[in-house]
């Protein structure tokens, strides 16, 4: 994509399956809300983004870390009037899960803080990500990938369930059962009475709990779904009309509308 100065590139790493990448710059462009299925890290390199959280809003200034866990519902958009220009990397959380239990003890692990001041690591990242672009030899890119995640989780990983100041959310509760209907049937139409009849709750009851447990209403959170998916075999090399099929959008049109309001990038440039 090329427009007025504002690009991106979204690619899966040469050296490893478990990592997408993208660069991109953005002036007036913003990201709807949505979130990733993977531990989102990135630089900034020049400008400022701007993030809408839960927790309200973070600013990422250049020469800092953007960090997301996975699933945080997020926007994005230029908190400066030139925009923001930055990298990031997208780790699979099966590796992210290996990587701590080998060097932290532990699996569980999440970022307590989206905006992170570190100049070292921040220059290691970027090195390591521009050396995705040209690898020729994947052994020594998948090396510099497991070496970067590993300084990020050592550096800035909280290890435990986040601290919450209500009470223990039971995993058997409604919008659980709900958000599963989704994943199991996330290809198929799927109706407000379905969901309200799979998690025992009344509808109305049902969209508000489930906006509050995973910070999208069950259309939105089914949508990034299939976006996510279709980003993933996009990834492989297929075709984005095929794709558009095999994920549930009406038509590539749709899944191209999507895109670019998730991930910043039509369809076609989203390549392996």
């Amino acid at each position: 994509m090329a427009e007025e100065g504002e690009h991106a590139r979204l690619w899966a790493a040469p050296g490893s399956a478990q990592v997408e990448l993208l660069s991109a710059r953005f002036e007036r462009f913003a990201f709807d809300r949505h979130s990733h299925e993977q531990l989102s890290v990135g630089v900034i390199e020049e400008g400022a983004e701007g993030l809408h959280l839960a927790g309200g809003k973070v600013v990422v200034p250049a020469g800092q870390l953007v960090i997301l866990n996975p699933g945080q519902v997020h926007t994005g958009f230029a908190a400066e009037e030139s925009g923001w220009r930055y990298r990031m990397f997208y780790f699979d959380t099966a590796m992210v899960d290996e990587l701590a239990a080998e060097h932290l003890g532990v699996r569980d692990v999440w970022f307590a803080r989206t905006a992170v001041p570190d100049p070292d690591l921040f220059a290691g990242l970027r090195r390591v990500h521009r050396a995705q672009e040209r690898a020729s030899d994947p052994l020594t890119a998948e090396s510099l990938l497991l070496g970067a995640l590993t300084t990020v989780l050592r550096r800035h990983a909280s290890t435990g369930r986040a601290v919450t100041t209500g009470p223990r959310r039971d995993p058997r509760r409604g919008p659980d059962l709900a958000r599963q209907l989704l994943h199991d049937r996330w290809t198929e139409p799927v109706t407000v009475a379905e969901l309200s009849a799979a998690s025992g709750m009344p509808r109305a009851t049902l969209i508000a709990a489930f906006r509050q447990a995973y910070g999208l209403p069950p259309h939105a959170y089914l949508l990034r779904l299939r976006a996510n998916r279709a980003r993933h075999l996009l990834l492989t090399g297929r075709r984005p009309a095929e794709v558009a099929a095999a994920t549930g959008f009406a038509d590539q049109a749709h899944l191209t509308r999507v895109c670019k309001r998730y991930f910043g990038v039509t369809p076609g440039a989203i390549r392996p």
